[in-house]
C-alpha cells in the first residue's frame, strides 16, 4: 500500500488497534522494569549501578548500553510507554516487524554509545535512562514515511507528521539544553540520524527537518521586522 494512500489511525480508536504482539511485547518489556523501579525503593541503588548507565560502562559493564533502554528512572516514564503505543503499530506495519525492531534498539543503542562516549570524555554523568531516544526514532520514522500525511491526534485534532516529529525532535533538544546536557544532546541528536537513515530518508528531507527545527527555535528568540519593499525579503532580527 502506498504510503499517500495510509490512513493513519485515530487516537480514539480501540487501544487493541495500537497494540501488535510485537508492541505489546515491547509495552510490557518496558513498563515492567519502570514500575518496579518507581515502586520498590530498595532495589533503585541496584538498578542504578548495574541498569543504567553511569561510569561502570567504562569498566566493563557494557550491557548498560542496551539494558538502560528498558530501566527508565524518570516518573514521566509513561510518555514513552504512550509515545510507543501510539506510533508504533503504524511503523511496524509499513517496515515489517524486523526492521521495526532494528529501527527500535538501533536507535537506542547508537545513541546509547554516543552519550556514554561524551559522558566519559566530558566528565560529566547526568541521568540518562530508558527508550525516550527509541521512541523518538519511531516519530522520525513516522516523519520520513508519511511526511505531510496528517496524523490523528486526537479527537478532530490532527497535524502532519513531519510538524509532529519537529516538535517532538524540538523538545526533547530543548531540554537537553536547558539542563546543560551535552551528552544527552548529542545522543539524541545520533539517534534523529541514525533512524533516519534506517527507515529510508534522504538528505533532503533531513535537511528540511532541520531547517524547519532551526526556524522554530529562531522564532522563540526573534521577532520579525519588514521593511523594504512589499514584497522584499523578510529578515529575523534580534
Amino acid at each position: 500500500m502506498a504510503h499517500s494512500n495510509y490512513q493513519m489511525p485515530p487516537w480514539m480508536r480501540p487501544l487493541a488497534q495500537r497494540l501488535s504482539p510485537t508492541i505489546r511485547a515491547l509495552v510490557v518489556a518496558v513498563a515492567v522494569p519502570w514500575a518496579v523501579y518507581m515502586l520498590v525503593q530498595p532495589l533503585r541503588a541496584l538498578m542504578d549501578e548495574y541498569l543504567v548507565i553511569g561510569p561502570g560502562v567504562m569498566r566493563g559493564q557494557i550491557w548498560q548500553i542496551f539494558t538502560s533502554i528498558f530501566v527508565d528512572r524518570n516518573p514521566l516514564g509513561f510518555l514513552n510507554l504512550l509515545g510507543l503505543w501510539f506510533v508504533g503499530a503504524a511503523i511496524e506495519r509499513t517496515l515489517g516487524r524486523r526492521r521495526f525492531l532494528l529501527v527500535f534498539f538501533i536507535t537506542g543503542l547508537a545513541a546509547n554509545v554516543v552519550f556514554a562516549l561524551l559522558s566519559a570524555w566530558w566528565g560529566m554523568w547526568l541521568p540518562n535512562s530508558g527508550c525516550g531516544d527509541s521512541v523518538l526514532g519511531l516519530f522520525v520514522g513516522l516523519a520520513v514515511l508519511y511526511g505531510p500525511a496528517q496524523v490523528r491526534i486526537i479527537g478532530s485534532l490532527a497535524m502532519p507528521a513531519r510538524l509532529l516529529t519537529s516538535l517532538f525532535v524540538g523538545l526533547a533538544l530543548l531540554a537537553n539544553l536547558a539542563y546543560g546536557a551535552w551528552p544527552s544532546f548529542f545522543s539524541t541528536l545520533t539517534a534523529v540520524v541514525v533512524a533516519y537513515v534506517l527507515c529510508g530518508g534522504r538528505g533532503n528531507g533531513l535537511a528540511k527537518l532541520l531547517l524547519g527545527l532551526q526556524r522554530r527555535m529562531a522564532r522563540s528568540r526573534m521577532r520579525v521586522m519588514e521593511g523594504g519593499k512589499a514584497k522584499g525579503r523578510r529578515d529575523f532580527l534580534n
